[in-house]
């Protein structure tokens, strides 16, 4: 009999244990600031696996396809360098130039012509420095980082009246394999 006594004091002794230690760390984490303190990291840890998964590149984009209902851009990945980068990369591939730097404050390194196929997300942002607005000359004025619609993108790259968008690089994020934002480079 002493023992089942015994033994009910250690079982009510460990739930009443259990229950306070779940009492103290639901306390702890419902604070504020430990509450915003873990939220903070399941967010941070949400955007190191969105990082791990993502890349970004610049590449001139030679052509649009559409295939099963989806957007696909067909690329050509190139070295974009600028500022004192572009300087140093220049010089090191130019030494007999007799220019002093990269004209314009940009280089372009295209070693290879492969091409890479990949799949454009159907809520993917665009954004434009330079493109036909109206169907003149007077609508290509620049406007930094304007959004416009993907579908208008789309209509935009294949009409090369007045303006060609497939002369200008492209800094591309591409998320999971599919691209999430395709931004214009402007070049002068």
């Amino acid at each position: 009999m002493k023992n089942a006594a015994k033994q009910w004091k250690l079982k009510i002794l460990g739930t009443a244990a259990l229950l306070l230690g779940i009492i103290v760390l639901t306390t702890y984490l419902l604070t504020p600031a430990n509450a915003e303190e873990s939220a903070g990291s399941s967010q941070a840890s949400a955007k190191e696996a969105q990082a791990a998964n993502s890349e970004m590149y610049t590449a001139y984009v030679d052509e649009l396809q559409q295939a099963n209902g989806k957007l696909y851009l067909i690329v050509d990945r190139i070295g974009w360098y600028q500022g004192e980068e572009a300087d140093k990369v220049f010089e090191q591939r130019n030494p007999d130039s007799g220019i002093d730097g990269a004209p314009d404050g940009y280089y372009i390194i295209n070693d290879s012509k492969e091409q890479d196929k990949i799949e454009v997300s159907s809520n993917a942002e665009v954004l434009m420095q330079l493109y036909d607005r109206d169907g003149t000359a007077k609508g290509t004025d620049i406007q930094w980082n304007e959004p416009i619609a993907l579908s208008k993108f789309e209509s935009l790259y294949e009409n090369k009246n007045i303006v060609d968008l497939s002369v200008f690089p492209y800094h591309l994020t591409v998320q999971d394999g599919k691209v999430t934002k395709i931004v214009q480079q402007y070049i002068p």
